[in-house]
């Protein structure tokens, strides 16, 4: 046996036992002997004490794995809130090396929101013993910010404060109750929403189903709803249906329910396939709107419709009539206009045929026979006037229209100006002055809305005579 073997009985709390007073003495051969046997026994103690240390080395390290792997984050806080012990899921949670965790500031991994509600909480744990349960948002390394349930324990001694924190990344938790909440509201939404098990019996129904239908929850869970249909569709329908919600894992369109008073009603239905993991169909749900407004405001327009396609039929035939009317109008106006043409034509003819006959003739007789140079040319103004009577009888022109804008001398004036006639001669005829006749002359071009003094006057007058 070595020295390093060896185990001082002084300090190891193991010895021989000293000898009484009363003992004899031994011989030397006796007392090595004893020496012997006691070397044994400590021997045996010392293997006992190495297996023992053994064991408490395995048990300190498979304590310090389960401490460093155990799916929970482990911290220790002093009293200043400095992290002075921490596992390896807590590093890898936080993203921080541990040898970086250790002795930092634990609010430091508290977002800023949540600071206050921490320094509260850890006053509160380090003054009251017992375990304490938080709920915060913290950040890691990168500072993504996650939610965290702290459990807290004060595992303080007269002389040591240590507060024990087990960390819980509980995110995904707050998510799925965000998601349970959010589906919640969703349920109660304004549709009628009915969940069924995989074999098509009712597990749950939502406030609106039993608000449409009737029926109360404890009449449905449990049961097909097959009390739903209606009898307008017939067993190739629903057939088909549910043919399209096994291949496609929906199905949505119109289709006729019954109440539970027996009123036969329209929805617009929704009927949805839920798979697990493998594939399988687990549940079915089904949601459905009420279209019977929509329906009646369909009904209303149609009818509506019907109305004015029959009267645009009744329209139509009136308009054909009302046409057919006006050809016949029209027809006869023209068989009128052609009539009066004819008239007209043929009055020109024989009023030409009379002029000529009976007026001219007189009139060139009169001016072949009258010296009175003054005379000769009232009746050559009066030939000229006559002439473009007889030109323009029958047809409109805008002389007409012009001339009855002025008054009795203009119009002479201006028929004289339109035959050529110089002012003075005009003067002449008319007995007036030459600056009488210029005014009149002004007049005219103002009643006419000859502005411009470029534009001729008998050159505009026989242009509307044209």
């Amino acid at each position: 046996m070595t020295g390093n073997d060896k185990v001082n009985p002084l300090t190891s709390g193991v010895g021989i036992q000293p000898p009484t007073a009363a003992a004899p003495e031994k011989s030397p051969e006796e007392l090595l002997e004893d020496l012997h046997l006691h070397q044994i026994e400590l021997e045996m103690q010392n293997e006992a004490l190495r297996v023992m240390h053994q064991a408490v080395v395995a048990s300190r390290d498979r304590y310090m794995q389960l401490y460093d792997f155990a799916p929970i984050c482990y911290l220790t806080l002093n009293q200043d809130g400095l992290i002075t012990e921490a596992n390896l899921t807590c590093a890898n949670l936080l993203q921080i090396k541990r040898e970086n965790l250790l002795k930092s500031r634990f609010d430091r991994l508290v977002t800023p929101d949540d600071h206050d509600r921490w320094h509260r909480h850890f006053l509160y744990v380090k003054q009251h013993c017992g375990r304490h349960t938080y709920e915060l948002t913290l950040h890691r390394a990168d500072n993504t910010p996650f939610y965290g349930q702290i459990d807290c324990l004060n595992s303080s001694d007269a002389s040591t404060t240590l507060i024990r924190l087990a960390l819980t990344d509980i995110t995904e938790r707050k998510q799925t109750e965000e998601a349970l909440r959010i589906a919640a509201a969703a349920f109660e939404m304004q549709a009628c929403i009915i969940v069924t098990d995989a074999q098509k019996f009712a597990l749950r129904v939502n406030r609106a189903f039993c608000r449409v239908t009737g029926y109360r929850p404890n009449e449905v869970v449990g049961v097909s709803p097959l009390f739903l249909r209606s009898g307008v569709h017939e067993a190739g329908f629903y057939h088909n249906l549910w043919e399209t919600v096994a291949r496609e894992g929906y199905w949505e369109g119109e289709i006729w329910d019954k109440r539970k008073n027996g009123e036969i009603f329209p929805v617009w239905q929704t009927i949805t396939a839920v798979t697990d993991k493998k594939g399988h169909i687990s549940h079915y749900v089904g949601s459905f709107t009420d279209i019977t407004a929509q329906k009646q405001a369909e009904r209303v327009l149609l009818d509506a419709r019907s109305r004015l396609e029959s009267q645009v039929v009744h329209s139509k035939e009136e308009l054909e009539q009302i046409k057919a009317e006006v050809t016949a109008v029209n027809n006869a106006l023209e068989v009128l206009l052609k009539h009066r043409e004819k008239d007209k034509t043929e009055a020109k003819c024989a009023l030409v045929e009379e002029m000529e006959s009976t007026v001219f003739p007189f009139l060139k007789q009169l001016k072949q026979e009258n010296a009175n140079r003054q005379q000769d040319r009232l009746i050559g103004i009066l030939e000229h006037n006559l002439q473009e009577m007889v030109k323009s009888y029958g047809c409109p022109t805008d002389i007409s229209s012009a001339f009855r804008q002025l008054s009795p001398v203009e119009v002479q004036v201006a028929s004289m100006v339109r035959q050529g006639l110089p002012t003075k001669l005009i003067a002449a005829t008319l007995k007036i002055s030459a600056g009488t006749v210029g005014i009149h002359r002004k007049h005219i071009r103002k009643k006419l809305g000859l502005d411009n003094q470029a534009v001729n006057l008998r050159s505009y007058l026989l242009g509307l005579a044209e």
